[in-house]
């Protein structure tokens, strides 16, 4: 199958490609300039693969939770590019891809962390293969009394080492390579979940967790 998978729901934006058994990822830390590089970096993806756009079997974008601004464009990206070539997309969210690294540590509760802004994370605590919470926009007083104080946690994500610094009383470990690429996890994922539910809807949308502010200001709340 040739696939292309893209995360740009924070500021290190990851490609992954594959044609067959040949696969190639890309991931940059470029602080949210997705607008001007995720363009010409998928085309470079594409091009080691030998691939045009109209090759693609299957597009598989993060879905949040993320940035509101970075979410969009790569949906928009997404949805423009499949409705033009006539290809399925899916969405998966970031955090289960940054889970998914630690699928056989059964013992250990895994909690990827991004940034929302506003000294609060998104995140959701995973035990195994198993997502035991709900999606969260947590603070760091609620994140520490979320945690079991009979397992230990693993911190990974993009924003880990920001949460972990925020804690008053940190017991977590950090992933070493908590601002690796998520787009070859997406992929795979994102396949999983094609095969077992068919493409996105045309009106699906990022999952945010929470309102942007322009919404909560917008709504007066």
């Amino acid at each position: 199958m040739n696939l292309l998978s893209l995360d740009t729901s924070t500021e290190v934006l990851s490609i992954f490609g594959s044609a067959g058994p040949k696969t190639v990822e890309l991931t940059r830390d470029i602080d949210l300039r997705h607008s001007e590089q995720l363009i010409p970096l998928t085309d470079w993806v594409l091009r080691q693969l030998s691939l045009r756009p109209k090759d693609l079997d299957l597009v598989v974008v993060a879905g949040g939770p993320g940035s509101f601004t970075g979410l969009r464009i790569g949906m928009a990206f997404a949805k423009g590019l499949t409705a033009s070539i006539g290809c399925p997309y899916v969405t998966v969210s970031a955090l289960d891809a940054y889970a998914a690294r630690f699928n056989n540590l059964c013992d250990s509760i895994i909690a990827p962390v991004i940034d929302a802004k506003k000294h609060r994370f998104y995140t959701a605590l995973w035990k195994g293969h198993q997502r035991v919470t709900e999606y969260l926009d947590i603070g760091p007083e609620e994140f520490q009394q979320l945690i079991p104080k009979d397992q230990p946690c693993i911190l990974t994500g993009p924003h880990a080492l920001l949460l972990k610094n925020s804690l008053s009383h940190d017991t977590c470990l950090l992933d070493p390579s908590y601002r690796c690429g998520i787009a070859h996890l997406l992929a795979t994922l994102g396949l999983e979940k094609f095969q077992s539910e068919g493409p996105a809807k045309e009106d699906e949308g990022p999952l945010y967790v929470r309102k942007s502010d322009a919404e909560i200001a917008k709504n007066g709340l």
